[in-house]
Formats: structure tokens, C-alpha cells, sequence
């Protein structure tokens, strides 16, 4: 068994002060964060990850939504041809529901990433003040998350029509 203590190059905290081109930090209390580096780097890092996973997660649902759609649709088709037009009925009302819950999880997921879009800009500013490096600002979120928004509200809109309409064919026949 290996003894580990703070000093140890095994420690996380040894590693982020040793790594080339990072600040030397003081011990806890006696430096600031806006003077460290690498907690900066840490902090960054773990925005990025929050915002990149939440929004990877509701991209995997829309396509998730996609491929159930066509699913449904195969369904639906199917019941149509063979003349069950209750059936019909019930598969469109079944797409309805798929769109409501996949819209809904969209949008958490989306909603939850965005949480993490102050922390972001603060950061990037921050880091782009220290190191003097104005491209390192690369994330504008007020516009991307309209364009997000805009995006769900359509791609779940025009589900909601398809299977609106669905019904409506089942229900007339």
C-alpha cells in the first residue's frame, strides 16, 4: 500500500501547480482566486463540462424523438393500408404523447445547461483579461440560446402537426 500526502506528484493539487506554464500557487488562503491559475482552468473546465453535457444529452433526445418518430409514422402507415383506422387513431395520439415528452426533455436538459452559461462568460473573462487573449471570449450566449429555443419550438411544433393531422385522417375515415 502506497502512503499518499499532500506533497505526493499522485495528488490532483500537486499536479495542476506543477504543470508547465501554470502560476505557482501559495497555499489555501494566501492568494486569491483571480490569482490562480489553475483553480481558473478547474473552474472552466467543469462549466464547459456542465454546459456541454446537458446540451449533448438533449441533442441525443431530438434525435431519440426522430428515429421514434419514424418508428410511429411506420406504425401509423401500416394501420392506415390495412384499413384500422382506430388503430390509427391510437398511434397518432401515442405520437402526441412522444412529442410532448420529448419536447419537455428538451427542453430541461437545455434549460439545466444553460445554468451554466454565467459561469462561463465569467470565466472566459477573467482568463481572457489574465492571459491577455480576447479570443478566448468565443461563447455568446444570448443569441445562441434564442436560436435553441427557436429550433425546439419548430422541430416539436411541426411534430405536433404531423401527428395532429394524423389523427385527424384517422379519425375522418
Amino acid at each position: 500500500m502506497i502512503a499518499i500526502w499532500p506533497g505526493h506528484p499522485s495528488t490532483v493539487r500537486f499536479r495542476l501547480r506543477q504543470h508547465p506554464g501554470m502560476a505557482v500557487s501559495e497555499p489555501p488562503g494566501e492568494q486569491s482566486p483571480e490569482d490562480d491559475t489553475a483553480l481558473l482552468t478547474t473552474a472552466l473546465n467543469h462549466y464547459w463540462a456542465w454546459y456541454d453535457g446537458g446540451y449533448s444529452r438533449a441533442l441525443q433526445l431530438v434525435n431519440f424523438y426522430l428515429v421514434a418518430t419514424a418508428i410511429v409514422l411506420t406504425a401509423y402507415t401500416s394501420a392506415i393500408n390495412g384499413k384500422h383506422y382506430g388503430i390509427a387513431a391510437a398511434i397518432a395520439i401515442a405520437g402526441l404523447g412522444l412529442t410532448a415528452l420529448a419536447a419537455t426533455a428538451v427542453l430541461i436538459e437545455g434549460n439545466a445547461a444553460a445554468l451554466a452559461e454565467p459561469g462561463l462568460t465569467e470565466l472566459q473573462n477573467r482568463m481572457a483579461g489574465r492571459l491577455r487573449v480576447g479570443p478566448i471570449r468565443m461563447h455568446k450566449f444570448q443569441a445562441a440560446r434564442t436560436r435553441r429555443r427557436v429550433a425546439v419550438a419548430v422541430t416539436f411544433g411541426l411534430g405536433s402537426l404531423l401527428h395532429i393531422g394524423a389523427l385527424l385522417y384517422a379519425l375522418i375515415h
